[in-house]
Parts: C-alpha cells; structure tokens; sequence
C-alpha cells in the first residue's frame, strides 16, 4: 500500500513539473511574438498613414495640372505661366458640365512615373450657384474645391500592394492663386484640406478615415517646397492632420507638432518633421530626413525616416525606413 502511494506522488509531482514547464515555454514565446507583432502592427500604421498622405498630395497635384488645362476651371482672368504636359496619364477628362463647375476624371492605366496604376473616377466641383448660373473659379481666394471618389484606387507597381479610395474632401484655397510653372512664387499658395474617406486596404480592410491638415507651397528659383501641418484638435490633441480606424480595428489620431517639409529636389520625400500617432498598441513618434542610423540630417536628401517607441518592457525601440 505504501508502494503504492509513492508511485502515485511521483506520478502526480511529474505532471505538475510538466505543466509549469508547457506554462512558462508558453508564456515566454507569447513574449516573443507580441514583440515581434508589436513592431509590425507599428510599422504597418506608420507605412499606411505615410502613403495615404503621399496619394492625397499626388491626386492634389494632378487636380492642379487638370486646373491649368481648363482656362474656365481656374478663371477666365488668370494668366498662368505654362511649360511642359499637363494631361494626367492614361487618364478620360470629361469637361462637359464645366458649366456648371464639374470635372470628371477617369483613370484606367499607368501614371505619367509609370510606377503606379490607377482606375476609378474622381469628381471635381467647384462652388456653383444654380439662380446666377456663375462658377467661383479654382483661383479665388477661399474657393473651396469639392474632390469626390469613386472607387479610385492606386496600385503599387513595384510590390502590386493596392489602396482604394471613397468618400470625399475639401480643398480650400485660401489664399488664392494656382500652383503653375513659375520658377518662383511672390506669396506661398495654401491649401487647407478636410473630409471623410473610406479606404480600402491590401488586405481588404475598409476604414474610415479623417482629415483636416493645410498643405503651404512656396518656390524660389525652381526649388518647390511643401510645409504640411494639422489642424484638428481630436481626443485632447492638438495638431491634429488624421484620425479614423486603423486595419486591426482600433481607433488612432496622427499630429504633427513639427511640420512635415518636403522638396522638389529629394523627390518630394520628407527632408524633416514629426508625426505622432496615438491610440495603437505603443504611441509611436515618426521622425523623417534621418540617415541610415536614424540620425537627422541636416543637409542634402536623407536616407527615410525612423520609428521610435517604449516596448512592453518599457525599454525603448527604434527602427529606420528607407524611402
């Protein structure tokens, strides 16, 4: 009996050692994973909102070419200074209701890069008043340009990575003038640009995300730069450009307490400036214009830009993204 009470010690002491053990193997490989997972979800967000920025900056340059084609779109009074193609590529320009301030764009192939593809429509209106039948041209100082998508989506060519948008902004401009081939600007042309979008995702996540940041273009001796900067106020904080639902499903704001610079001569890729997104998994600062060891760099045209956070742990991580 005695035996046998023993054995069943042993046999209980052995499947509770291999219980703690499958326990804590467990629990260190969730540790593993969550930082690995960690830094992906980060980068993902920060990659997402970067070129969500950069494809609303390139369709607003293209609505600007479209402006300096259509001499009632911006003014029959405006005298711009012209060089060079202004057509979009691969692209339908439907002018048709011009009368009554509507523009149509159609895509359906490579852009004038030939890095990326685009399809779908976007819809221009400009301010229309039906009683008087007048049209605000594009030039007017706080005219405010209603940009509507309709299944526009944008393809990557060198990954095939795809985003679509829907939804619809405002462009207001509010100083006036238009952003033509001058080699200088006498004052700097602003755009303040709001709405809602929905985009859709590689992955075929919808989000809905929001937006109210001012886009400040100046250009001296044939050198454009590009200040952006945030408006909004969303969640208690301030300069905000962005905020919506991100692709895992949780609510994040992006600020910007240091404005985004960009130049023609980098290839319009970030020189400086910080963005802060809040509300993921870590709050995460982006920093852009570093070189290769995440420093900041203070002449020529940078490396990419680096991504700084506290872990878990609470130990600091950065990682660095080349352009």
């Amino acid at each position: 009996m005695k035996n046998k009470i023993q054995f069943f010690r042993i046999l209980l002491l052995t499947v509770l050692s291999t219980v703690m053990l499958n326990g804590c193997k467990k629990s260190n490989d969730n540790d593993m994973s969550t930082g690995s997972d960690e830094t992906a979800e980060l980068r993902s967000n920060a990659e997402d909102e970067l070129r969500v920025s950069n494809d609303v900056d390139d369709l607003m340059n293209e609505v600007n070419e479209v402006a300096l084609t259509n001499k009632r779109f911006m003014g029959m009074n405006a005298m711009p200074f012209l060089s060079g193609n202004h057509i979009p590529c691969n692209a339908v320009i439907d002018s048709s209701l011009m009368s009554q301030g509507t523009i149509i764009i159609t895509f359906n192939g490579n852009n004038c890069g030939g890095n990326r593809t685009r399809t779908g429509s976007i819809t221009l209106q400009l301010p229309y008043d039906a009683t008087s039948n007048t049209v605000t041209p594009w030039t007017t100082a706080g005219c405010v340009l209603t940009v509507t998508f309709s299944q526009y989506r944008i393809t990557k060519m060198m990954n095939g990575k795809s985003i679509t948008f829907n939804g619809s902004k405002q462009i207001t401009n509010v100083n006036g003038g238009l952003v033509d081939d001058a080699t200088s600007f006498i004052t700097p042309i602003v755009h303040r640009i709001t709405g809602m979008m929905q985009i859709t995702f590689d992955n075929n996540t919808t989000r809905t995300w929001n937006i109210d940041r001012t886009r400040t273009i100046e250009r001296t001796n044939n050198l454009t730069t590009i200040a952006i900067t945030g408006n909004a106020t969303a969640n208690g904080i301030s300069n905000v450009a962005m905020w919506g639902i991100n692709r895992k499903g949780n609510s994040f704001t992006v600020s910007i307490p240091t404005p985004v610079v960009l130049n023609s001569a980098c290839s319009f890729n970030a020189i400086s400036g910080v963005r802060i997104l809040q509300g993921l998994v870590r709050v995460l600062t982006v920093t852009y214009g570093v070189d290769q060891s995440g420093n900041v760099v203070s002449s020529g045209c940078p490396f990419g830009y680096r991504l700084n956070w506290i872990n878990k742990q609470g130990n600091p991580v950065q990682v660095i993204i080349a352009y």
